[in-house]
């Protein structure tokens, strides 16, 4: 039932994993991008011991001592997510592989960009300028369920979060996604 889908598989999948390193890394004046180290890590997540006899005691995960945030003005957010995710995306287009299996193990078939966004995206414009950043936006509330819209005001905030990005960029005009395409997959 693997399923990669246009937002949870392109966007937060990837960010799992820089999430990681952009929060968790050391930032110094010698390290400003950060330095994460194991011993660091390991604080974090309550990890003792050498390599060959880790430990996880629980409750005691913590801020390591002497480690410093991000500094003011270098905050990490969902502008620096979205750039950092086409940049992933041109090093390794297969993580923009939007598809699943269809029921049966390696049965992995993808959708269609320009299927998907009726046409406005496809696999090479979608890595163009800051398109990848626009589909990824304008698709999260496209994506989202009728319920959670329903709420109050999730809706609002989500939109006075996300146009003014999408217009800084001038995105191009993304009016639904076809999920249709998405029902054959049981994942």
């Amino acid at each position: 039932y693997f399923f990669n889908g246009p937002i949870t598989g392109v966007i937060v999948q990837p960010a799992a994993y820089q999430f990681i390193f952009r929060f968790m890394a050391n930032k110094s004046e010698e390290y400003p991008e950060g330095r994460l180290d194991r011993e660091v890590l390991k604080s974090f997540f309550s990890i003792t011991g050498p390599e060959d006899n880790l430990a996880y005691t629980p409750g005691q995960e913590r801020i390591p001592d002497n480690w410093y945030k991000r500094a003011i003005g270098d905050e990490y957010g969902l502008a620096s997510l979205l750039l950092e995710a086409t940049s992933i995306g041109l090093a390794n287009p297969e993580f923009l592989s939007v598809g699943g299996n269809t029921g049966q193990v390696n049965t992995f078939t993808g959708v269609d960009f320009a299927d998907l966004t009726g046409g406005v995206f496809n696999a090479t414009t979608l890595l163009e300028g800051n398109n990848l950043g626009c589909f990824l936006l304008r698709g999260v509330v496209l994506a989202l369920p009728m319920g959670v819209l329903g709420l109050v005001g999730v809706l609002d905030q989500l939109e006075d979060t996300v146009n003014p990005l999408l217009e800084e960029w001038d995105c191009p005009q993304l009016q639904q996604i076809n999920k249709s395409l998405l029902d054959n997959y049981p994942g």
